[in-house]
């Protein structure tokens, strides 16, 4: 299985457009068009956190904060933290769309 906060948003950003159907090979540079930021832009981010259902909380107040994003549905619970709480909506989007088939 992937871990998610390990990886780079850049490749965060490459698996989610992958699965709500972008096309990232056509993102800048090669392709020159500006690519979606899921963990940076609100504008990117708050249509899958809204249709997903995710919660955002700070879970600490430290310098950077401490987020955890969560969601809740009848196939399961996914938990995903980070100091960026769009990262943290990302990672949890991302682990709740891993079924045994797509963690291989």
């Amino acid at each position: 299985m992937i871990k998610w906060s390990e990886e780079s948003d850049a490749e965060v950003n490459r698996n989610i457009a992958l699965i709500t159907g972008e096309n990232p090979e056509k993102w800048y540079p090669y392709g020159g068009m500006k690519g979606k930021d899921y963990c940076k832009n609100p504008a990117d981010a708050w249509p899958i956190i809204c249709a997903n259902k995710i919660s955002l909380n700070a879970i600490s107040q430290d310098n950077p904060p401490q987020w955890q994003a969560s969601i809740t549905n009848p196939c399961g619970v996914w938990l995903a933290g980070s100091h960026s709480p769009l990262r943290a909506a990302m990672i949890c989007f991302l682990l709740s769309q891993q079924t045994p088939e797509r963690a291989s």
